[in-house]
């Protein structure tokens, strides 16, 4: 989980930072703003999802090999 959370905390600064340029310099047309913007929500949630599917199983696996859930 700790991989995920840093992947969506760079892609959370590097949108910010685009965000800020985009506000005060125009520097990307409206319609390429808004792919971004979506792309990184998108591949933001991924992350997340796949992280915490990642951390469950390795949970579940670890209390199976414990004996504290039936497998």
């Amino acid at each position: 989980m700790k991989y995920g959370i840093g992947i969506s905390l760079i892609i959370v600064v590097l949108w910010s930072a685009i965000a800020l340029l985009q506000l005060w310099f125009s520097l990307l047309a409206a319609h390429v703003f808004i792919k971004l913007t979506v792309s990184a929500v998108l591949i933001i949630a991924a992350v997340l999802l796949v992280a915490l599917g990642i951390r469950e199983y390795l949970s579940d696996k670890d209390l199976k090999s414990k004996g504290f859930i039936d497998e």
